[in-house]
C-alpha cells in the first residue's frame, strides 16, 4: 500500500467520524495498514487541505475537519442561533480560562461580584467548560476547567495558546 492510498483511508476515517479521532486511533489505522509514520502523513493532510474550503485540524491530539475560517463571512446557517453573552458572562469564562482549575468563590473574588449559578449554566450548556473534581478544602468546591468546545470554538490547540496577560496588557485589553 503506498501513502496516497493510507492519505485517503485516514481521511475517510477523520471526515466520517462524528467526533474528532485521537491521535493513537489513527496511528493504530495506519499501522494496521503500513509502517507509514503517521504524523507525517497527518503533516501531508494539514497541507493539502491548507487552501480548501474545509481545513484538518488538531485539538489536544484530536483530528476533525472544519470549515477554513476564510469562508466565515459566506457562511451562513438558518438554524444555527447566535447568542449574545452578557458581559459577567464572559468575564466569568476569562477567569475560568486563565486560572483554572478554580472554584466559583475564587471567580467571585477575581471579579468582585458574585457569579450567578445562569452563569455557569451558560457556559455548561455551550460545552465550554466542565467540573473537573472538587477542591480538598471545607465544603470541597467543584473545580472549573475549559472543555475541548472553548478550545474549538476559538479556535485554539491548547490552553497555552491564549495571549498572555502581558499581551493583553500591551493592547491595553486587561487592567
Amino acid at each position: 500500500m503506498d501513502k496516497n492510498e493510507v492519505k485517503k483511508i485516514l481521511e475517510a476515517f477523520i471526515f466520517s467520524s462524528s467526533e474528532p479521532l485521537n491521535f493513537s486511533y489513527l496511528d493504530k489505522i495506519v499501522r494496521n495498514y503500513c509502517k507509514f509514520d503517521t504524523k507525517s502523513i497527518l503533516k501531508d493532510l494539514v497541507e493539502d487541505y491548507s487552501n480548501k474550503g474545509f481545513n484538518l485540524i488538531c485539538v489536544k491530539n484530536k483530528w476533525f475537519f472544519r470549515t477554513s475560517p476564510l469562508l466565515n463571512s459566506f457562511l451562513s446557517i438558518e438554524n444555527h442561533k447566535k447568542r449574545k453573552l452578557s458581559q459577567s458572562t464572559m468575564e466569568t469564562l476569562a477567569i475560568i480560562a486563565y486560572h483554572q482549575p478554580t472554584t466559583r468563590a475564587e471567580i467571585e473574588k477575581i471579579r468582585g461580584k458574585p457569579v450567578f449559578r445562569g452563569t455557569l449554566d451558560v457556559l455548561l450548556d455551550l460545552k465550554w467548560i466542565k467540573p473537573q473534581g472538587r477542591k480538598e478544602t471545607p465544603g470541597r468546591p467543584v473545580l472549573w476547567v475549559t472543555d475541548f468546545e472553548f478550545l474549538k470554538h476559538f479556535g485554539l490547540k491548547s490552553i497555552n495558546d491564549l495571549p498572555r496577560v502581558q499581551e493583553l496588557e500591551s493592547l491595553g485589553l486587561e487592567s
